[in-house]
């Protein structure tokens, strides 16, 4: 969708997503996996048009329940997570959404983009307590994206890949870095031990190996991460053009563009105050770093061209905006299930208030 410039950086309408809806007494959990099992084609067709579909008015109440729907229509569900946001299991094959506080919001992104061997073809959310304001999922149209970028960005982005960094420490611990704000300070970094279960550093090379990431070993046993990205590619199954979804926040000032936009749709002074407060600490991060030799090798995130040379603040600029500029925003309303072609589309977070759980799945 394009939007002339006196328009709003968004759609806010959730009659435009393929909707599943329970019909009058038949609104239980039974009545909702027997229509799963008698209409698999229906369902993989609306997802192969259109990219995403939400199953709305039915007794899902519990992970579990979510699990078993996930399993009704992908039998191949996954039982780890190998990325490093901060997700917490609570069943098998379901965790908790990435535990960003309320005040943040989330940038949007396609799901382990960063790691192109790692990526699930597809995403599901399940949320059984809706905020009471905010927390909308921007929807994100990722082959839009490729379109709305300027054309020097679309021909250089065509002809390189990102490459995408991760700083593990070996003890989890506080770190001074913009990406983990958490009022009034910074929150722990996860230890590479947690992100990979194991303690076994021939384990870890060997699995980033196997995905095709880069390891460097550093003093005290910590641990960086790379790995080569694309960021326009062709779908699996469609071959059309799209972006990968790489998520702004591996940038220096990500979260802070990011933030830029936010306060600008919900128009709060909670926003505009966190959007303040993210710039100052970015600013005095990129001044720390220019005073001690080699400290941008400690952020917990980074990104760079495969050359080496930097993404610049308004390249990352370009990006968010057309990530808004093609972002529809779904409001959840309780029990709701949304389903994403994780190639094809991207999501992300607004921030709330209010007690909100969402869950997910992967397959």
């Amino acid at each position: 969708m394009k939007l002339n410039k006196d328009d709003k950086p968004y759609r806010q309408s959730n009659q435009s997503f393929p909707l599943v809806t329970a019909k009058q007494n038949c609104t239980d959990f039974n009545s909702l996996l027997d229509y799963l099992k008698n209409h698999q084609h229906e369902l993989k067709s609306i997802l192969r048009n259109h990219g995403a579909v939400v199953i709305r008015g039915y007794e899902v109440k519990t992970p579990e329940q979510f699990q078993q729907v996930g399993f009704s229509i992908f039998p191949n569900l996954q039982n780890q997570y190998p990325g490093g946001a901060p997700r917490h299991k609570v069943a098998e094959y379901v965790w908790t959404a990435s535990g960003v506080p309320s005040y943040l919001s989330i940038a949007g992104h396609t799901e382990l983009s960063y790691s192109p061997s790692d990526k699930p073809a597809y995403i599901l959310f399940f949320s059984p307590q809706v905020a009471t304001s905010g927390g909308e999922t921007p929807v994100i149209d990722m082959k839009s994206v490729v379109l709305d970028l300027p054309k020097h960005l679309q021909h250089k982005f065509s002809h390189t890949h990102l490459v995408t960094k991760f700083y593990w420490v070996s003890t989890q611990k506080k770190l001074f870095d913009v990406r983990l704000w958490q009022w009034p300070w910074f929150r722990d970094v996860k230890s590479w031990k947690a992100v990979f279960n194991t303690q076994d550093k021939g384990l870890v090379e060997t699995k980033c190996l196997d995905t095709g990431r880069q390891t460097e070993w550093l003093t005290n046993d910590n641990l960086i991460v790379s790995c080569s990205m694309p960021a326009i590619s062709s779908h699996p199954i469609t071959s059309e053009t799209i972006w990968t979804g790489w998520i702004p926040r591996f940038h220096i000032w990500g979260v802070c563009i990011n933030a830029w936009f936010v306060a600008k749709y919900q128009r709060k002074f909670r926003n505009w105050l966190v959007f303040f407060i993210l710039f100052l600490i970015t600013f005095g991060q990129i001044c720390l770093e220019k005073l001690i030799p080699n400290n941008r090798k400690y952020r917990v995130l980074d990104v760079a061209f495969e050359d080496g040379s930097d993404l610049s603040f308004w390249d990352v600029y370009h990006i968010v905006k057309s990530y808004w500029q093609n972002t529809e925003l779904f409001s959840w309303q309780e029990g709701d299930i949304i389903i994403l072609d994780n190639y094809r589309i991207g999501h992300g977070r607004l921030p709330f208030t209010g007690e909100r759980k969402v869950y997910t799945a992967f397959a």
